[in-house]
Protein backbone atom coordinates (compact mmCIF):
# COMPACT_ATOMS: atom_id res chain seq x y z
CA UNK A 1 0.00 0.00 0.00
CA UNK A 2 2.87 2.37 0.34
CA UNK A 3 3.39 2.88 -3.08
CA UNK A 4 -0.19 4.08 -3.92
CA UNK A 5 -0.41 7.77 -4.68
CA UNK A 6 -1.57 9.90 -1.81
CA UNK A 7 -5.38 11.09 -2.19
CA UNK A 8 -7.37 13.11 -0.56
CA UNK A 9 -10.70 12.66 -2.46
CA UNK A 10 -13.60 10.12 -1.66
CA UNK A 11 -14.70 8.13 1.64
CA UNK A 12 -12.64 5.18 3.18
CA UNK A 13 -14.83 4.76 5.97
CA UNK A 14 -18.11 5.62 8.16
CA UNK A 15 -18.21 5.13 11.44
CA UNK A 16 -21.61 4.23 13.46
CA UNK A 17 -22.81 2.15 16.38
CA UNK A 18 -25.17 -0.65 16.89
CA UNK A 19 -26.79 -2.29 20.16
CA UNK A 20 -26.29 -5.70 18.24
CA UNK A 21 -23.20 -6.43 15.93
CA UNK A 22 -24.46 -9.83 14.83
CA UNK A 23 -28.02 -8.40 13.72
CA UNK A 24 -26.61 -5.42 12.10
CA UNK A 25 -23.83 -8.18 10.19
CA UNK A 26 -26.54 -10.45 9.20
CA UNK A 27 -28.60 -7.61 7.63
CA UNK A 28 -25.21 -5.74 5.64
CA UNK A 29 -23.91 -9.39 4.91
CA UNK A 30 -27.04 -11.21 4.29
CA UNK A 31 -29.45 -8.57 2.85
CA UNK A 32 -26.73 -6.61 1.54
CA UNK A 33 -24.63 -8.83 0.57
CA UNK A 34 -21.54 -6.91 1.25
CA UNK A 35 -18.49 -8.48 3.05
CA UNK A 36 -16.57 -8.17 6.30
CA UNK A 37 -13.37 -7.57 6.07
CA UNK A 38 -12.02 -6.61 9.51
CA UNK A 39 -12.71 -7.30 12.88
CA UNK A 40 -11.28 -6.85 16.27
CA UNK A 41 -12.46 -6.26 19.53
CA UNK A 42 -11.08 -3.18 22.20
CA UNK A 43 -10.78 -3.48 25.62
CA UNK A 44 -11.32 0.03 27.07
CA UNK A 45 -8.83 0.37 30.21
CA UNK A 46 -12.27 1.45 32.51
CA UNK A 47 -13.90 -1.84 31.37
CA UNK A 48 -16.04 -3.91 29.35
CA UNK A 49 -15.41 -4.26 25.49
CA UNK A 50 -16.50 -2.78 22.25
CA UNK A 51 -16.99 -5.37 18.87
CA UNK A 52 -15.73 -3.18 16.08
CA UNK A 53 -16.07 -4.36 12.53
CA UNK A 54 -15.52 -3.32 9.10
CA UNK A 55 -17.60 -4.22 5.97
CA UNK A 56 -16.94 -3.05 2.43
CA UNK A 57 -19.82 -1.93 0.40
CA UNK A 58 -18.07 -3.26 -2.92
CA UNK A 59 -15.58 -0.78 -4.20
CA UNK A 60 -13.44 -0.69 -1.33
CA UNK A 61 -15.53 2.15 0.68
CA UNK A 62 -15.90 0.69 4.03
CA UNK A 63 -18.77 1.31 7.07
CA UNK A 64 -17.27 0.61 10.55
CA UNK A 65 -19.71 -0.53 13.67
CA UNK A 66 -19.24 -0.21 17.22
CA UNK A 67 -20.64 -2.68 19.58
CA UNK A 68 -20.00 -1.56 23.07
CA UNK A 69 -20.73 -4.06 26.08
CA UNK A 70 -20.45 -2.88 29.51
CA UNK A 71 -18.08 -0.11 28.87
CA UNK A 72 -18.36 2.37 31.57
CA UNK A 73 -19.68 5.94 30.90
CA UNK A 74 -21.21 4.24 27.50
CA UNK A 75 -25.10 3.71 27.90
CA UNK A 76 -26.32 0.59 27.93
CA UNK A 77 -29.09 1.68 25.22
CA UNK A 78 -29.31 4.46 22.98
CA UNK A 79 -31.46 5.28 19.54
CA UNK A 80 -29.07 3.79 16.94
CA UNK A 81 -31.18 5.80 14.08
CA UNK A 82 -29.44 8.84 15.04
CA UNK A 83 -32.17 10.96 14.21
CA UNK A 84 -34.41 10.64 16.80
CA UNK A 85 -32.33 11.14 19.53
CA UNK A 86 -31.69 14.61 17.34
CA UNK A 87 -35.62 15.58 17.17
CA UNK A 88 -34.97 15.22 13.42
CA UNK A 89 -36.75 13.48 10.47
CA UNK A 90 -35.25 10.72 9.36
CA UNK A 91 -33.92 12.25 6.39
CA UNK A 92 -31.52 14.60 7.69
CA UNK A 93 -28.93 11.58 8.79
CA UNK A 94 -28.82 8.91 5.73
CA UNK A 95 -26.32 7.46 3.83
CA UNK A 96 -26.38 6.86 0.22
CA UNK A 97 -24.46 4.27 -1.36
CA UNK A 98 -23.70 4.61 -5.68
CA UNK A 99 -25.85 2.40 -7.95
CA UNK A 100 -24.20 2.64 -11.56
CA UNK A 101 -27.12 2.88 -13.70
CA UNK A 102 -31.08 3.04 -13.21
CA UNK A 103 -30.93 -0.67 -14.13
CA UNK A 104 -28.90 -1.69 -10.89
CA UNK A 105 -31.19 0.92 -9.18
CA UNK A 106 -34.55 -1.13 -10.20
CA UNK A 107 -32.50 -4.34 -9.46
CA UNK A 108 -31.30 -3.20 -6.00
CA UNK A 109 -35.11 -2.77 -5.05
CA UNK A 110 -36.26 -5.91 -6.08
CA UNK A 111 -33.44 -7.87 -4.40
CA UNK A 112 -34.79 -5.93 -1.43
CA UNK A 113 -38.52 -6.41 -1.86
CA UNK A 114 -37.74 -10.34 -2.71
CA UNK A 115 -35.97 -10.30 1.09
CA UNK A 116 -38.59 -9.10 2.64
CA UNK A 117 -37.55 -5.33 3.18
CA UNK A 118 -39.51 -2.11 3.01
CA UNK A 119 -38.17 -0.27 -0.15
CA UNK A 120 -39.22 3.13 -1.02
CA UNK A 121 -40.29 2.95 -4.98
CA UNK A 122 -37.97 4.56 -6.57
CA UNK A 123 -37.41 8.92 -5.99
CA UNK A 124 -36.99 10.89 -9.22
CA UNK A 125 -34.99 13.55 -7.84
CA UNK A 126 -34.15 15.26 -11.48
CA UNK A 127 -30.59 14.68 -11.66
CA UNK A 128 -30.62 11.13 -9.81
CA UNK A 129 -32.93 8.34 -8.73
CA UNK A 130 -33.07 7.03 -5.46
CA UNK A 131 -34.46 4.62 -2.84
CA UNK A 132 -34.89 4.38 0.79
CA UNK A 133 -34.98 1.47 3.24
CA UNK A 134 -33.81 0.99 7.12
CA UNK A 135 -31.22 -1.46 8.57
CA UNK A 136 -31.99 -3.17 11.79
CA UNK A 137 -30.09 0.19 13.64
CA UNK A 138 -33.12 2.33 12.46
CA UNK A 139 -30.71 4.02 9.58
CA UNK A 140 -32.11 5.31 6.45
CA UNK A 141 -30.33 4.20 3.81
CA UNK A 142 -30.57 4.57 0.24
CA UNK A 143 -28.93 3.39 -3.32
CA UNK A 144 -28.92 6.30 -5.59
CA UNK A 145 -28.07 6.18 -9.46
CA UNK A 146 -27.04 9.64 -11.20
CA UNK A 147 -29.17 9.90 -14.36
CA UNK A 148 -27.44 13.34 -15.74
CA UNK A 149 -24.46 15.35 -15.74
CA UNK A 150 -24.40 18.60 -13.52
CA UNK A 151 -24.47 21.91 -15.31
CA UNK A 152 -21.94 24.07 -13.63
CA UNK A 153 -23.87 27.40 -14.00
CA UNK A 154 -27.48 26.45 -12.56
CA UNK A 155 -27.28 23.45 -10.57
CA UNK A 156 -25.06 24.92 -7.68
CA UNK A 157 -27.25 28.11 -7.01
CA UNK A 158 -29.29 27.90 -4.37
CA UNK A 159 -33.11 27.79 -5.38
CA UNK A 160 -36.25 26.07 -5.05
CA UNK A 161 -36.24 23.49 -7.99
CA UNK A 162 -39.22 21.43 -9.32
CA UNK A 163 -38.85 17.99 -9.06
CA UNK A 164 -40.98 15.91 -11.60
CA UNK A 165 -44.50 15.67 -9.26
CA UNK A 166 -44.06 14.76 -5.54
CA UNK A 167 -40.78 13.00 -6.38
CA UNK A 168 -43.35 9.88 -7.35
CA UNK A 169 -46.28 10.61 -9.81
CA UNK A 170 -48.15 8.13 -7.61
CA UNK A 171 -50.35 10.21 -4.78
CA UNK A 172 -49.71 6.39 -2.29
CA UNK A 173 -46.44 6.28 -3.51
CA UNK A 174 -45.36 9.77 -2.54
CA UNK A 175 -46.88 9.72 1.02
CA UNK A 176 -44.97 6.70 1.54
CA UNK A 177 -41.93 8.55 0.20
CA UNK A 178 -42.90 11.37 2.84
CA UNK A 179 -43.25 9.11 5.96
CA UNK A 180 -39.81 7.65 5.35
CA UNK A 181 -37.93 10.86 5.00
CA UNK A 182 -39.75 12.70 7.34
CA UNK A 183 -40.98 10.75 9.47
CA UNK A 184 -44.76 11.22 9.06
CA UNK A 185 -47.30 7.65 8.50
CA UNK A 186 -47.99 6.57 5.35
Amino acid sequence: MENQKASTTGVHHIGLATLDMDRTLDFYTGILGWKVVWCDIIEPPAGGRIKHAFIDTGDGTLIAFMCPENVPGIPREWATDIHSAQQLPPGFYHYAFRCGSLAELEARRADLEGKGIDVTPVVDHEWCRSIYFNDPNGLLLEFCATVRQFNEDDDPVMKHREQPGPMVKDPKEAEQVMARLMGRKA
